[in-house]
């Protein structure tokens, strides 16, 4: 009976040797821990070397240092600069998400105070100062964050750079 399964696993490790991870290319910032990675199947968002405009492509494969793309096919030392606003990253989760629901939590106080406030109790159309520096807060926070997150990597500053893992 041992013996039958250390027969399987070893069938299945000489079955299976030929796998291997999938590649993907990383961008970041040289000394930081902060990374973005596009895999196969991930759009990019970038602004190839002598052109004036950006490009939006899915990436279809990597080949060492070229990305294979639904329209195109380019190096990566080709590329200017990336689009990381959408790109998967190592951010906090929390940080991520923060910036999503802080906004709909500071307009949804506002609407449930005023809700409250005029329908509920009977009054007069009003806005109540603290709910409303309150939720103002909330809004500007969430917006803040947004703003500040990276939203393009010049790859023609020597602290950044992009290459290619698992080929």
């Amino acid at each position: 009976m041992k013996m039958n399964k250390l027969l399987f696993i070893l069938g299945l490790l000489f079955c299976f040797q030929s796998l291997s991870a999938q590649a993907y290319m990383v961008v970041r910032k040289k000394g930081s821990t902060r990374r973005y990675e596009y895999r196969p199947g991930d759009f990019l968002k970038y602004k190839q070397k002598g052109r004036e405009f950006f490009y939006n492509d899915r990436i279809t494969e990597f080949a060492d240092s070229t990305i294979v793309l639904e329209n195109n096919i380019i190096r990566i030392d080709q590329i200017e600069i990336i689009n990381v606003a959408n790109a998967f990253s190592n951010r906090s989760p929390m940080l991520r998400s923060a910036e999503t629901l802080l906004p709909i939590a500071g307009y949804g106080l506002l609407a449930i105070d005023l809700f409250n406030n005029s329908v509920i109790e009977g009054n007069k159309f009003t806005l109540d100062d603290g709910t409303t520096a309150t939720s103002a807060a909330l809004v500007l926070t969430g917006y803040t964050l947004k703003w500040i997150r990276r939203k393009k990597v010049d790859l023609r500053k020597p602290k950044f750079e992009a290459f290619i893992i698992g080929n």
